[in-house]
């Protein structure tokens, strides 16, 4: 079944394309981003090289999160959802299938794309002669290990999303609201919401993970992850549920 599921994704050029925007993209906003803080460092403020080097996740999570929505309706769009149904009457099996085979390759491109992204970034530090980080450092292992577990969360959630709303397009909506849109306006609304917003909001939290450096306003680099795995645990299990007792 899993194969079957492999097969399917292999043969869809969406969710292919979408790896490999997440591997070059990664990389390329991570090397932008870290060259453009680098330059703006004026050596006032606490510096974490590891996270710049690693912020193109912040923009690459889309891809992730677009492979998760296709995976799913890509299937259902086109109605052959059905003939899987018919060969795997298990709904659950099947939908942990798709899950698996999303999450897997993620994870992995994700862990690589982290990588490439630090040395990248690294370099680009090094090059304003600003200091920078090595892979021996303090948390940059955790820190590249956590952008690949960050970009496997969005994937897994935006299949969810795609389970949910059965739309592509509303999918995909969800998640860049989701992922960007509610960070980023926290700012412009009142003050104890964009404390709690900046805090706990499921992305925001999750993104400690690529954090090397403290932050006494936001969660540690673990918790906060956990806040984004809980949050992506519960929209699967809502996603496994619809998908039970729906219709096809």
């Amino acid at each position: 079944m899993i194969r079957a599921e492999w097969i399917k994704l292999r043969s869809l050029r969406a969710p292919i394309w979408s790896l490999g925007v997440l591997l070059g993209m990664n990389v390329l906003f991570g090397w932008m981003i870290a060259l453009a803080q680098a330059r703006q460092w004026d050596g006032t403020e606490a510096w974490d090289p590891v996270r710049a080097g690693l912020s193109g996740v912040i923009v690459t999570q889309i891809a992730a999160a677009v492979l998760g929505v296709l995976a799913f309706t890509s299937e259902s769009g086109s109605g052959t959802i059905r003939s899987s149904l018919a060969a795997v009457p298990r709904r659950s099996r099947l939908l942990a299938a798709k899950a698996l085979v999303v999450a897997v390759p993620v994870l992995v491109v994700g862990t690589v794309a982290a990588l490439l992204a630090f040395l990248a970034g690294q370099a680009a530090i090094a090059g304003q002669g600003v200091p920078s980080a090595g892979l021996g450092d303090r948390g940059a292992l955790r820190a590249i290990i956590g952008a690949g577990l960050y970009l496997t969360a969005a994937a897994l959630a935006g299949m969810a999303a795609g389970v949910l709303t059965r739309s592509t397009a509303a999918a995909v909506t969800s998640v860049i609201v989701g992922a960007l849109l509610v960070p980023v306006f926290a700012n412009v609304m009142p003050e104890a919401v964009a404390k709690l917003i900046i805090g706990y909001w499921p992305t925001a939290a999750g993104l400690r993970v690529l954090a090397t450096v403290p932050d006494t306003r936001m969660l540690d680099p673990w918790p906060g992850f956990t806040v984004l795995a809980v949050t992506t645990a519960v929209l699967l299990g809502a996603a496994f549920l619809t998908f039970h007792r729906r219709d096809t």
